[in-house]
């Protein structure tokens, strides 16, 4: 809902902003840029309180596995991988495509 909130409020700053400036070019007097310097930090408050995107972080484990012949980890794009606790017999490969 804050995101929303937040987008919508952006849309609105924004579209102030285009009116605003065509005033503040038109007409020169001082409550104009008052009211634009009130606009600037409403917006930069909406910006701030909007939350920054959580960072998305891909994990893949190979942990407490027996295996009689190879195994291949491979990710399709950046990921961490871990192997803890095998027991491998074969060749053990780790792959990070794209």
């Amino acid at each position: 809902m804050q995101r929303f909130v937040g987008a919508v409020g952006a849309v609105v700053v924004a579209a102030v902003v285009n009116v605003a400036t065509g005033f503040l070019t038109d007409h020169r007097s001082t409550r104009w840029w008052v009211s634009a310097a009130v606009l600037l930090v409403v917006g930069v408050a909406v910006q701030w309180w909007l939350p920054a995107a959580p960072a998305q972080r891909r994990m893949q484990s190979i942990e407490d596995n027996t295996v009689g012949g190879s195994v291949t980890q491979t990710s399709t794009g950046p990921a961490e991988q871990e192997a803890r606790r095998n027991d491998i017999t074969g060749d053990f490969d780790q792959r990070q495509d794209g």
